[in-house]
C-alpha cells in the first residue's frame, strides 16, 4: 500500500503511474506539502484539486497554501502534456487557473458506477409512473449552524419509514454502527442534543439502530438503496449513489463543494436551508422531469468521454463500462 508517508524511492520502485484521489486538496485548511515530497520524480496520472467545504462561494477567489502549491507543482510537472488535475467543476478549475494550474472538469467518477446509458431517462420514467414514499436521507451532521433543515429530514425519514445514511463525522458513524464504545462523552452528548433533541440517550441509541446506516463500499450502498424510493440531503455522494441505483435524488447543497459537484453532473440541487417542512417526495418528483433525465444523460456521456480521454492520455486502459458510457 502506498500512503502519503511512503518514501519516494519505494513509490518509484512500485508504480509507473499514480492516480491520486484527494477530494479537498485546495481547501483553505489543507496543507498538501507531504504529497509533493512523497511522489517527487514519479509520473502522476491524476490529482484532483477541489475547493474546501468551509471555503468561499462559487465565483470567489482562493489563495493556495505554499505546501499545496508545492504539491501541485510536482503533479503538473510529472504529468507532462497529459491532463494532470481532474476536478469537480468549473469553480475549482477557475481557482486553479487563477493560481497558474490547468485542470480538466470531470465531476466525480461515482457518476459512472452504473453501466446503464439512459439512467436519467429511466429515473424520470420511474418518477412519472408514481414515486413511492420511502426516503433515503443523505444525512448531514450535528455541526450545522441551523439544525432545523436536518430535523425536517429526520422527521420525514421517521414518518415515511426511511433511512438516515451517514458518512461523517465519527460520532454519527458510531451511532449508525451502534458502537457503545464510541457513544460516550461530551461529543456524543452534543450529537444527541443537537440532532435528536428531546430524546433520552437510550432513545437516541434506539433511533440509530432503527434508522441510521453507514457503508464502506459503493456496491453494497447502492444495493441497499434499492429498498427506498428516492434520496435527498446535504451529502452529494449519498444522492449520487442513489441515482446510480436508479433512484431519483436531490442534493441540498450546504457549500460550494456540494453545489458545484451536483451542477457539474446535472443532478438537481437546491439550498439546504430550503428543505421543506413536508413533502420531500414532491421536491424530488418535481425536480426529475423528462427534461432533467435527458440533460443528466447527455452530461454524463460528455463527462465520460472527457474522463476516458484524460486516462488514455496517460496510457491507462479504461474499463469496458466507462468505454461504453463514453460512446
Amino acid at each position: 500500500m502506498i500512503t502519503w508517508s511512503t518514501p519516494p524511492e519505494i513509490v518509484r520502485a512500485t508504480a509507473d503511474i499514480i492516480v491520486v484521489a484527494c477530494a479537498n486538496c485546495t481547501r483553505r485548511s489543507c496543507r498538501s506539502g507531504g504529497m509533493g515530497g512523497a511522489a517527487r520524480g514519479v509520473r502522476f496520472a491524476r490529482a484532483a484539486g477541489r475547493s474546501g467545504g468551509a471555503g468561499p462561494g462559487l465565483g470567489a477567489s482562493l489563495d493556495l497554501k505554499p505546501g499545496t502549491r508545492a504539491a501541485l507543482d510536482v503533479v503538473a510537472a510529472a504529468a507532462g502534456t497529459a491532463p494532470a488535475m481532474l476536478v469537480r467543476g468549473a469553480h475549482t478549475a477557475e481557482i486553479l487557473a487563477r493560481n497558474g494550474y490547468a485542470s480538466t472538469v470531470i465531476g466525480c467518477p461515482s457518476l459512472f458506477l452504473s453501466p446503464t446509458r439512459d439512467l436519467g431517462a429511466r429515473i424520470a420514467a420511474r418518477v412519472a409512473a408514481g414515486l413511492g414514499p420511502r426516503p433515503a436521507i443523505a444525512a448531514g451532521h450535528q455541526h450545522h449552524a441551523d439544525m432545523a433543515p436536518e430535523h425536517r429530514l429526520i422527521a420525514a425519514a421517521e414518518r415515511d419509514d426511511g433511512c438516515h445514511v451517514v458518512q461523517h463525522p465519527a460520532t454519527m458513524i458510531a451511532l449508525a454502527r451502534s458502537d457503545p464504545a464510541d457513544m460516550q462523552g461530551a461529543e456524543f452528548a452534543m450529537l444527541a442534543q443537537r440532532l435528536l433533541p428531546g430524546l433520552t440517550p437510550a432513545q437516541v441509541v434506539a433511533w440509530g439502530r432503527r434508522r441510521a446506516f453507514v457503508f464502506t463500499d459503493s456496491q453494497n450502498w447502492m444495493s441497499f438503496l434499492h429498498r427506498y424510493d428516492y434520496a435527498i440531503g446535504p451529502r452529494s455522494h449519498g444522492v449520487a449513489l442513489a441515482i446510480q441505483a436508479e433512484r431519483p435524488g436531490v442534493v441540498l447543497h450546504v457549500d460550494s463543494r456540494t453545489r458545484e459537484m451536483a451542477e457539474t453532473m446535472a443532478i438537481p440541487t437546491q439550498p439546504f436551508d430550503d428543505a421543506p417542512l413536508s413533502d420531500l417526495r414532491d421536491v424530488v418528483a418535481n425536480a426529475w422531469t423528462p427534461g432533467t433525465g435527458a440533460a443528466f444523460d447527455t452530461r454524463r456521456a460528455t463527462l465520460a468521454r472527457v474522463l476516458r480521454t484524460a486516462l488514455e492520455a496517460h496510457g491507462i486502459t479504461v474499463s469496458a463500462r466507462l468505454a461504453a458510457l463514453s460512446r
